[in-house]
């Protein structure tokens, strides 16, 4: 049976994979940080939960231990938002965010690919829409998710050789415990910022917040990550980047034919409270 290889298993996006491969009969090797998500974990029939603490670079170098001698794919899923005004972040905020979303990544990709390139298999990561489109308040997330697009299309080039297929998944908001608490985690993120910031901001943060609100509520079924991921990991041709939705694409072919100063102002107003 095919193995597989999914980061961040345990909620959400990753928990979401991670069991619909275990269903089409994968054997799937599971990430999480936490004891109860890695025994959650365990109990999925075809499951084999792996403790990882995906910024723990001794941790990442031991993992091909813990996996299979053939390994049929990778799913780099882990990762964070950290949202808020480009002046209001901290160096250690942006530290954390590319750790996180970018170099762990790589880090990941790159312990496994020995294993990965003995089955021919596929490496596969979970990108964004804000990889393509930046919004205000989401610079840090978005520059994380640009990185993660250039180094992907590197990478896809310079295993042609090998005949190793990299995808990149590109949803919008997912209808998961993540954008559950999106404006929980907007509120602590505005919280978090000086008084001067806040102050300063103060337009742009209730704008942003009213329209996370609309998000919140047009969130798509995780079902469309998964099946995309599912192609990825099993079509005969698959997908170099998989845009999920109509109003994904409509807007990466807009954003792409508009002038940048329109497109400045659309998204200014858009997170600007009047």
């Amino acid at each position: 049976m095919p193995s597989v290889l999914v980061t961040g298993a345990g909620r959400g996006i990753g928990l979401a994979i991670t069991e619909h491969m275990s269903r089409r009969g994968w054997d799937v090797y599971a990430t999480a940080r936490s004891d109860d998500a890695l025994q959650s974990l365990d109990r999925l029939p075809n499951v084999h939960a792996v403790p990882l603490d995906i910024t723990d670079r001794s941790a990442i170098a031991a993992l091909p231990d813990r996996l299979p001698a053939e390994l049929n794919g990778v799913v780099n899923n882990a990762g964070i938002i950290v949202n808020g005004p480009v002046e209001g972040l901290t160096p250690d905020d942006l530290a954390r965010q590319f750790d996180v979303n970018v170099i762990s990544q790589i880090a990941v990709t790159q312990a496994v690919l020995p294993k990965i390139r003995v089955s021919r298999g596929r490496v596969v990561f979970i990108s964004s829409v804000s990889g393509l489109i930046t919004t205000p308040g989401t610079g840090a997330y978005s520059a994380s998710k640009y990185a993660i697009e250039s180094l992907a299309d590197a990478l896809r080039m310079e295993l042609r050789p090998w005949h190793i297929p990299v995808s990149l998944i590109e949803p919008g908001p997912i209808r998961t415990d993540m954008w559950g608490d999106v404006l929980h985690e907007h509120d602590r993120m505005v919280g978090n910022l000086t008084d001067e910031h806040r102050r300063l901001y103060a337009s742009h943060l209730a704008g942003t917040r009213r329209l996370l609100g609309r998000m919140q509520k047009l969130a798509a079924d995780p079902k469309r990550v998964t099946n995309a991921v599912d192609h990825a990991l099993t079509s005969r041709r698959p997908k170099r980047r998989y845009l999920l939705d109509a109003a994904s694409r409509a807007q990466k072919a807009l954003v792409a034919v508009t002038p940048t100063a329109v497109n400045d102002a659309v998204l200014a107003a858009a997170t600007t409270s009047k």
